[in-house]
């Protein structure tokens, strides 16, 4: 059975594991990405939690078939890097990450978009087995896309296909960090919901849900209104309906455009559980048309938090977007 390392490069957290042929996680790490301070540093960390993974592996003798990288952006094997987005993480865009890491480690390197690699580990091992088209959306630092059609990852003609966060949803609204007004990723990504949700408190002259009281010190943040919601609190409750409402607007769409069996909810926010699934499911029928809607199931990734570093794996065991150690290439 063959096992590959898998590294899930997020805005936030940098992940990391060992998995087996049958998604099996054999290992798993998390370190802090400390995106802000630019792609040197974010390097260095992947470089140092693959130094960690490696010696997991030789001190109890896993072969590793080789690494899988899922990352913000669009990967261009040939070039050994992102070549375009990645808007959240200043400089990752130019890096080329596939040549450094297989030269380090004299080890082939397959990489895709983050949510590529979500989208692969539910279709292979979780929420989409035996489905063959399926949408799925992640919403976290930003919001990114995985597309299956026919059983097949769908990349587009130039490999932005799932870029469905830069989908504007209202013309002329906030400004995205990719430049574009509206975007879907301002109103339904972590950024988007703590703006909806102090708009609609500074509207109620509001400094507290659920009973606790947000400052300089307690920050708002989004566990703290969907708990605040499950308590029943009249404002958490307002601003996560308005949270579900901008969600659905996304979710309908691409329903309507692609006719998928399954849309799969995650990344970060989805933690939130029943609250925010059952909230956008709630507001669907307002955004999808009727015969889309009735041949789609809504749900939540099954995989979980690790289902990113999983599809990085998947990414090594179906050779998908390779880097090769033995070619020579002149990156530009």
């Amino acid at each position: 059975m063959r096992n590959a390392i898998g590294i899930d490069l997020g805005g936030t957290n940098i992940k990391g594991g060992i998995v087996s042929e049958v998604g099996k996680l054999l290992e798993y790490r998390t370190i802090p990405s400390n995106a802000a301070r630019g792609a040197k540093e974010v390097l260095r960390r992947v470089l140092s939690l693959l130094e960690t993974l490696f010696n997991y592996s030789k001190k109890y003798s896993i072969d590793i078939s080789g690494v899988g990288v899922v990352t913000p952006g669009v990967v261009d094997p040939d070039y050994g890097g992102v070549v375009g987005g990645a808007y959240n993480i200043p400089g990752w865009c130019g890096t080329p990450f596939m040549k450094v890491i297989s030269e380090e480690y004299d080890v082939d390197v397959f990489a895709h978009n983050d949510v590529t690699g979500t989208v692969l580990a539910e279709y292979k091992y979780g929420a989409g087995r035996g489905k063959r088209n399926i949408i799925l959306a992640a919403f976290g630092t930003g919001i990114g896309g995985g597309i299956i059609i026919d059983g097949k990852l769908y990349s587009g003609a130039s490999g932005y296909a799932g870029e469905i966060g830069h989908m504007v949803i209202h013309a002329g609204g906030y400004k995205c960090t990719c430049g574009i007004k509206g975007c879907w990723e301002e109103y339904a990504s972590i950024r988007g919901i703590l703006r909806t949700a102090k708009m609609i408190m500074r509207a109620h002259n509001a400094d507290s849900l659920g009973g606790v009281k947000f400052n300089e010190k307690h920050g708002l943040t989004p566990p703290d209104i969907f708990t605040g919601a499950e308590k029943n609190d009249p404002i958490a409750l307002e601003i996560v309906d308005a949270i579900c409402r901008d969600t659905a607007i996304g979710v309908g769409s691409l329903i309507n455009i692609f006719n998928p069996d399954m849309f799969i909810i995650g990344g970060g926010i989805s933690k939130a559980g029943k609250i925010y699934l059952n909230g956008i499911k709630s507001k669907i029928a307002n955004y999808t048309l009727p015969d889309a809607r009735k041949s789609v199931d809504i749900v939540a990734t099954e995989i979980g938090y690790e289902a990113g570093l999983v599809g990085a794996a998947v990414l090594v065991f179906e050779g998908i977007n390779g880097y090769f150690k033995n070619r020579h290439l002149k990156f530009r």
